[in-house]
């Protein structure tokens, strides 16, 4: 299945045919990343030049104490300013002019900020008014200048459209497409089936690196390819013929999913930043605990460590999650087709106390490391699970929409107490309901709470 993906990925598709396209190295997603980082540093070094050239206009010296600890201080708080006003979003690829305003209204802003900080602490010096005001000139100019290289590059880089587009028809006539990638999901063999997880995985992967996805498709199938294009996180519209007015069966029906928002690029680099730093330093903290884990777990009974199960993350992608070993191997629940009871004879010994504490968790810092999971999420569910006898997506079908971010180790539904076995549909709902609040209110201040919260209980008395 990974290979048709990525063939379907490197493909191009019209809707008459499939043809091969010359495969491309780097995803437009890809390319305006680095435009992004290119806009950062050249932004950073205008500020730093600009105090350089002021030190070696006003004092003969560019590298005088001055200008050099100035630029220091203002570069960070310049480009934080920045980011909070939108300097570098996608419209700074294409519309260069108001980009660079918010830039240069960025810069202004440090630089009084930095003088009324000064002037507070009794430490402006008489020139230091001169080199902030030359400084401020100089690295306006500069950073024009960059904007200005910056946007005729990306428009090298990337076209007049700097968003990469997928057009999907689904069974319903359409006119001549143009410029856009076009796939017939009959001949392609896609559809919305939002009871088949191999299914959603195939079109989360298809869409990992696509921008706006397009769909035209019947009326009856509006509803299931709005939730398909909402739980995998892409930007899209649903059609009753392409290049006509959107369908007004958007989104209608399925409770909160107008409410629901993914989390943006930005957002998720953040989060991911963040993961980076707290797993990498919770690995090295506990690794012995993790050693010790391991070690009476092979004592105790034979088979493997680690429990690997698959399940469904962000963007309804398949991956592999990680724990230790708790049931004995031979009744290891591979899809997880039946819950664990308070007194499952399935469960070992050893497998009870890592339960109860939560220690059988911990290798899913693994998963945070390599980036399937977040310290902080939805907790991702095994494909089998069941409420009422009944399939999670069965009673509730905006349970897709949980995966619009990434999963993880812990939640908002697990620090207000709902963990352990999911054996009624309310269970269901209140995680649900939970896991939606969470994505609609997250902020990094908000994953700190959380995890604050969680060691409060790590130790449950659902944790069977």
């Amino acid at each position: 299945m990974t290979s048709t993906i990525r063939n379907l990925q490197n493909a191009s598709f019209t809707a008459a045919k499939i043809t091969k396209k010359k495969e491309s190295s780097l995803t437009k997603r890809s390319r305006r990343a680095g435009i992004y980082s290119i806009m950062l540093l050249t932004d950073a070094l205008a500020v730093w030049i600009g105090f350089l050239i002021s030190n070696a206009v006003l004092l003969g010296h560019p590298f005088a104490s001055p200008g050099l600890k100035l630029g220091l201080l203002s570069i960070p708080i310049f480009l934080a300013l920045g980011l909070n006003s939108n300097a570098y979003g996608r419209t700074a690829l294409f519309k260069s002019a108001g980009a660079t305003v918010r830039s240069l209204a960025a810069l202004f802003a440090t630089l009084v900020l930095i003088s009324f900080v000064l002037v507070g602490l009794s430490i402006l010096i008489p020139h230091h008014p001169s080199f902030i005001a030359l400084g401020f000139v100089i690295s306006s100019i500069i950073v024009a200048g960059g904007r200005y290289v910056c946007h005729r590059f990306a428009k090298r880089m990337l076209g007049a459209n700097p968003l990469s587009e997928l057009v999907i028809v689904d069974g319903v006539p359409h006119g001549p497409i143009f410029d856009q990638p076009v796939i017939d999901a009959k001949k392609a063999g896609l559809h919305p089936d939002i009871s088949d997880p191999v299914m959603l995985d195939r079109l989360g992967n298809l869409f990992r690196s696509i921008d706006r996805v397009i769909v035209a498709c019947p009326v009856e199938r509006h509803q299931d390819w709005a939730l398909v294009l909402k739980s995998t996180g892409v930007t899209g519209e649903v059609y009753r013929h392409y290049r006509s007015a959107p369908a007004d069966t958007y989104a209608r029906g399925l409770l909160n999913i107008s409410q629901v928002k993914p989390l943006t690029r930005v957002q998720l680099w953040l989060k991911r930043a963040m993961d980076l730093v707290l797993v990498s330093l919770a690995i090295l903290f506990l690794a012995p605990l993790m050693l010790i884990t391991a070690i009476a777990i092979k004592l105790e009974s034979r088979g493997p460590i680690l429990f690997k199960q698959q399940r469904l993350g962000h963007g309804n992608r398949l991956f592999n999650i990680y724990k230790f070993r708790s049931m004995r191997d031979e009744m290891s629940d591979a899809n997880g087709d039946r819950s664990t009871g308070r007194d499952d004879d399935r469960v070992t010994r050893v497998g009870r106390f890592i339960r109860a504490t939560s220690i059988d968790e911990l290798p899913q810092l693994f998963n945070v490391l390599f980036g399937t999971m977040s310290l902080v999420g939805p907790r991702p569910h095994a494909l089998g699970s069941k409420a009422d006898s009944k399939l999670f997506w069965e009673i509730d079908r905006n349970y897709w929409l949980r995966h619009a971010t990434v999963p993880g180790l812990t939640g908002l539904a697990q620090v207000r107490g709902f963990r352990g076995a999911t054996m009624t549909r309310a269970d269901l709902e209140q995680r649900l309901a939970s896991d939606l609040e969470y994505i609609q209110r997250w902020s990094l201040g908000f994953d700190l709470f959380i995890l604050a919260r969680t060691f409060g209980v790590v130790i449950h008395r659902n944790g069977f």
